[in-house]
């Protein structure tokens, strides 16, 4: 995933309920649907869908509104209105519609505790009792999204980072394009050479927050062996200042040292240091797999490269390639949700499947897609590796508040030179700790979420 810091609005909650009060015609009511008031096939249904994915998947809105028209045409009597949200808006409009218990049917959400933490808070309902598990079996990643023993959300497509870099500007600086640097000392090498040669070597932009935490899930996740690692951290088990967390705080800020990133990192967002990258101002970007289709297509096959982050850790994890699943829930307070499974299920028969690779050219969350329509060799590749050595997304299984307070300023603070590796390893302590003091209930879920 394509991600893109929202956290911070949620300030605008306040605002956003009395939107989401007006909404409420749109959307489910106060009580509870049972399985006795399922609608009929000929009582009119209206189901309003909240959702995110055009930003990193482009494409997505034909497929949404082609998948909306087939739908309503063979259920005459449902109609399914969609509301595409801002990525700042995302979290900060559902917790919103959560407080008031009024708003969408069916909700977009990122994986892991994006989608566990509304489901601790009461505000979705699990699916396993809606969708029959012989179906649900075929949708890829329901690991991030089962808690307790039940299923709280599906995915919808696949979301996966590496390296892409520009095939024109290593051979400017006498790298073997064919031969990416796969070690992390290589990968020091080809950025020397690169820098050398007046090329930038990596083009970023923290301002915003997100891309730190690429970063940290991408690197540090190489000492780790599992995700189980980063959950006793997050509970008191480990400290976040111990070297198999901390360890790749040094290596970040080798790159800053060094002169690796572009000079403005600190002062440019997320999106202009991907714009940078596809610009040809700089010769690699850490990426998100759902963009290659489109920069593939602006640049030209032959001049991107993909690579995996360069392995300097020993851990089990090291070697392996971040995949996620963005995807689905359906709220507790819907009085349709029957139907709004119905039309999740939908999403996933035979032809909306091929018709969303179609549509963006990003790989779906269900087994049964077929790869060998997959014609681009860079989306060949992260296929492969999927099947390979896929790892979760760490950033999935860590407090939203750890990433806030803690992973997003200690990345903008070191790569501005204000802080060392040392004092941004402290500030996510500090952080988590924060988190686990004013979150009790949470933290006594993360305990049970250990070794599941």
């Amino acid at each position: 995933m394509s991600k893109k810091r929202i956290i911070k609005f949620f300030s605008l909650a306040l605002v956003l309920l009395l939107a989401v009060t007006a909404l409420a015609g749109c959307g489910g009511g106060n009580d509870k649907k049972t399985e006795t008031e399922t609608q009929t096939q000929t009582q009119p249904v209206n189901l309003t869908v909240w959702w995110w994915g055009e930003q990193e998947a482009p494409g997505a809105q034909k497929w949404m509104d082609e998948t909306v028209a087939l739908y309503q045409k063979e259920h005459p009597n449902i109609k399914i209105k969609t509301v595409l949200q801002s990525t700042d808006q995302l979290v900060p409009a559902f917790k919103a519609a959560a407080a008031a218990k009024q708003g969408p049917d069916i909700q977009y959400f990122w994986g892991g505790v994006w989608t566990l933490e509304d489901a601790w808070a009461g505000s979705l309902v699990p699916l396993n009792d809606l969708i029959p598990a012989e179906e649900m079996k075929h949708y890829i990643n329901n690991n991030e999204r089962t808690f307790d023993g039940k299923q709280w959300g599906i995915g919808w497509y696949l979301s996966g980072n590496a390296i892409a870099y520009n095939k024109d500007l290593f051979n400017k600086a006498g790298l073997d394009p064919a031969n990416p640097p796969k070690t992390w000392d290589e990968f020091i090498a080809a950025c020397a050479k690169l820098k050398k040669a007046g090329i930038t070597p990596v083009a970023a932009g923290v301002k915003d927050g997100w891309f730190g935490g690429w970063l940290w899930q991408l690197l540090n996740k190489q000492t780790l062996d599992s995700v189980d690692d980063i959950k006793k951290a997050a509970v008191g088990e480990s400290k976040f200042t111990d070297e198999k967390y901390a360890q790749w705080w040094g290596k970040l800020k080798e790159l800053k040292d060094k002169g690796y990133f572009n000079n403005d990192v600190a002062s440019l967002d997320y999106q202009q240091g991907q714009d940078m990258w596809l610009q040809g101002k700089a010769a690699m970007v850490f990426g998100n797999d759902t963009f290659f289709p489109g920069w593939i297509k602006q640049m030209g096959v032959d001049k991107v490269g993909i690579m995996q982050v360069p392995v300097y850790g020993t851990g089990k994890m090291a070697d392996t390639i971040t995949v996620t699943a963005q995807g689905w829930g359906v709220t507790s307070w819907s009085k349709q949700q029957k139907e709004a499974a119905n039309f999740l299920v939908f999403m996933h028969t035979p032809d909306r499947i091929k018709a969303w690779y179609d549509n963006t050219g990003v790989l779906p969350a269900d087994d049964r897609f077929d790869a060998s329509a997959v014609q681009l060799p860079q989306m060949k590749q992260m296929n492969e590796w999927y099947l390979t050595k896929p790892s979760l997304n760490m950033e999935n299984f860590i407090p939203s508040m750890l990433e806030e307070r803690g992973i997003f300023p200690g990345v903008q603070l070191l790569l501005s030179g204000e802080k060392n590796a040392k004092d941004a390893a402290a500030l996510t302590e500090k952080a988590i700790k924060e988190w686990r003091s004013s979150n009790p209930a949470a933290l006594e879920k993360f305990k049970n979420w250990i070794g599941k």
